[in-house]
Parts: C-alpha cells; sequence; structure tokens
C-alpha cells in the first residue's frame, strides 16, 4: 500500500517562533491572496501587507509576549507530527510539519520532499472544516511550490475531515475533563461555547463551505454531551467587514447580565493551542469574563497530541492511501 518514500505533510497556520518575527509573520499572513483581496492586488499586495503588518505588531507582540515570547503552535504541531509517525510505524510513512506563513515554510518543505525523493505525499490540514482560507490556501501554496521546484507527486488531499468519530469523541472527553474544573461540575449549571475562527460574510456569499462546516461539527458535538445550554460563536475578527455572528464576546457580556457565573469554552476550530486559545480565550475574554460578573471562565486546551486526535488522523491517512487514483 506504501513505500518508505509516502511522505504525511501536516499544515497549519505556523506562528512567530520569537517577538522580532512578529512582523515579518503577519507580513506573510497578510500577503496570502487566498484570505485577503487589496484592490488591483497583483501591484498592492505587498504594500498593504507590510503596512497592515507593521501597525498590528504592537498588539500582536503584547500577545505573543503573553505566552512566553513565541507561538506555541509549532511545538504542538511537531508534537502531532511525531506521534502521528509512530501511529503510522507500520507503513513507513514520514509526517512532516508544514507552515504557512513562518518557519518550516511551505517552499522549505516541498524542497526536502522532492530531495528526499517522495513519490507520493498525503496533504494533511490540521483545519477539521474546509475553508479557502485556511486547507485551500494551504492546498493553493503547496501546489505552487511544487510547481516552482519541477516536483510532480502523487499528491493526495484531505480537506474536511470534522466527521471523524475519534476526533468528536476527543472533543467530548476533554470538554467532560475541563468542567470538573468548575466548583459546580454539573452540566445543567455551566454555559458552553463553542468558539471558531471567524471569516468575513462576504466569503460564506461567495460559496466558501467553512460555516455549514463549523455548524455540523457544532451539532455533532452537542450529540455527544448531556448539555442543556451550548452556544456556537466566533472569534478573532479583523477589520470592519462584517463577519460570521454571533461575536464571542458580545456572548460572554450577554450571558453575564442573564446572570450566567460559570462559562466553559471549546475552541473547536482549533486542534493546535496558539494565541487564539492561549492568549485571546484563555487571558482576554476570561478578563472580560470577570468584567461581565461571570464568576467562573475555563477554556478547554485544545486536542494538540491527544491520543483521540491521532488515531483520527492516521485513519485519514490510511484512507487516502488506499484510494485509487
Amino acid at each position: 500500500m506504501t513505500s518508505p518514500r509516502t511522505a504525511v505533510v501536516l499544515c497549519n497556520l505556523g506562528g512567530p517562533d520569537s517577538l522580532e518575527a512578529v512582523e515579518p509573520f503577519l507580513r506573510n499572513l497578510f500577503s496570502d491572496p487566498d484570505i485577503f483581496q487589496f484592490p488591483a492586488a497583483a501591484f498592492t499586495q505587498g504594500l498593504f501587507a507590510r503596512l497592515v503588518a507593521w501597525r498590528r505588531r504592537e498588539e500582536a507582540s503584547r500577545g505573543y509576549a503573553a505566552l512566553g515570547g513565541a507561538s506555541p503552535i509549532g511545538a504542538n504541531t511537531q508534537d502531532q507530527a511525531w506521534a502521528l509517525e509512530q501511529a503510522l510505524a507500520d507503513l513507513k510513512a514520514r509526517v512532516f510539519v508544514c507552515m504557512r506563513y513562518w518557519h518550516p515554510l511551505t517552499g522549505e518543505v516541498v524542497a526536502a520532499l522532492k530531495a528526499g525523493g517522495f513519490a507520493r505525499v498525503v496533504l494533511l490540514p490540521l483545519y477539521p472544516q474546509y475553508s479557502l482560507t485556511t486547507s485551500g490556501s494551504a492546498r493553493n501554496e503547496f501546489l505552487r511550490a511544487c510547481a516552482r521546484l519541477h516536483y510532480s507527486p502523487d499528491v493526495r488531499f484531505i480537506d474536511s475531515w470534522y466527521e471523524e468519530p475519534d476526533y468528536l469523541d476527543g472533543i467530548a472527553a476533554a470538554i467532560g475533563r475541563e468542567a470538573q474544573r468548575f466548583s459546580v461540575p454539573d452540566p445543567a449549571r455551566i454555559s458552553l461555547l463553542l468558539s471558531a475562527h471567524g471569516v468575513p460574510q462576504r466569503l460564506i456569499r461567495q460559496g466558501d463551505p467553512y460555516q455549514r462546516g463549523i455548524e455540523e461539527t457544532a451539532r455533532l458535538v452537542r450529540a455527544r454531551l448531556a448539555w442543556p445550554r451550548v452556544t456556537l460563536c466566533y472569534q478573532s475578527r479583523v477589520g470592519p467587514l462584517e463577519w460570521l455572528r454571533p461575536y464571542v464576546d458580545d456572548v460572554i457580556r450577554e450571558q453575564g447580565r442573564e446572570g450566567v457565573d460559570q462559562i466553559l469554552v471549546y475552541p473547536i476550530a482549533f486542534v493546535s493551542d496558539h494565541i487564539e486559545t492561549l492568549y485571546e480565550l484563555g487571558m482576554t475574554y476570561a478578563r472580560l469574563a470577570r468584567e461581565a460578573g461571570v464568576r467562573e471562565y475555563h477554556v478547554v486546551p485544545a486536542l494538540n497530541a491527544d491520543p483521540a486526535l491521532i488515531r483520527a488522523l492516521s485513519r485519514l491517512v490510511r484512507t487516502a492511501l488506499r484510494e485509487e487514483r
């Protein structure tokens, strides 16, 4: 079914590995035409990316400084890669980490794959719900890098995989574990927020399936939990455009006004802890919850290298390698 020349590439966002890397990381992010479409992009994308990165670097640096001066997403993704390679040991497949906006960048990884003579590649984005802005962007950049290096492997691309039972079971178990930290660990007394990274409404109107995938993931998670109050909401909006609602900060304020005193948040669009889960949800919104009168507020860690997630990823790879091309 496989050979030693089979590679699995785990695609993730990436994050700065030092405070000095924050601005170039942001510049790479805002240069991505699959996410940010500036007027006359062929001529202005780079200029706008540099300007926006410069304007946002101070605020972003505060977040990374609060996490110790770097993003943990690189280490977390590498842990997932090591665990997955062990799970695939019988297939003799190598697992690589590939980051979209910081090292190891896509071009670096493709060069290593070509040099290693890998004839078959399973491209596995660590985004359970497909969006052009995440999985689509990773795929586009990977194929562009292959073309630049005249490298033509057999690429098996996995897009949406939020229906994987082990993944969903892992989420339910993680929520159950974190609920035990509350002084009253009764689901009837805890408001559960499923927080997903937002995207502009315009993208959804153009046909991107992300919102549908998020809503279906939330439905499948709810079906595994005996939880009376569950709210799907969205975080991390940028700029003046209308993004998917409800916004998580609005939900926290509203529930505080209603007298909710225990809130548990699960980052339903993320499988690796990074600035959005640890700083935005774990610090910024924790402070907001206190200000809103919420007595206890906890964030469930992302699955990271949880064995349930690794089982799900292993099954995805094995299925992709069995498919006839």
